[in-house]
């Protein structure tokens, strides 16, 4: 491997590990604002990971050449993801008119 590939690797090694830190640092501010509704914070949390990381890899085009099964799979999760995403939300808004009225 060139000096110039490992130090690439390096570089995103670097990268990856500070947005990672930093996923559960936005993730300790986000929480602590959520109040009664705390409970689902860790639903939204991994839910928005894997719909952001999908999302991306479609968009890098990482499935091309992949089967149509495994594309169909991959669209059926992602509706799945975003749909709970909204019904949480949702609960989550839910909730609030309850409290305050």
């Amino acid at each position: 491997m060139s000096s110039t590939n490992l130090r690439n690797n390096y570089l995103l090694c670097a990268a990856a590990g500070t947005v990672w830190y930093l996923q559960f640092f936005f993730y300790g501010m986000g929480n602590t604002l959520m109040g009664k509704l705390e409970f689902s914070s860790w639903t939204l949390h991994m839910a928005s990971i894997m719909i952001f990381g999908t999302v991306w890899g479609l968009i890098l085009r990482e499935w091309r050449g992949s089967s149509v099964h495994t594309q169909l799979l991959n669209a059926v999760g992602l509706f799945i993801l975003v749909s709970s995403t909204v019904v949480v939300g949702y609960g989550n808004y839910l909730a609030q008119i309850v409290a305050s009225g």
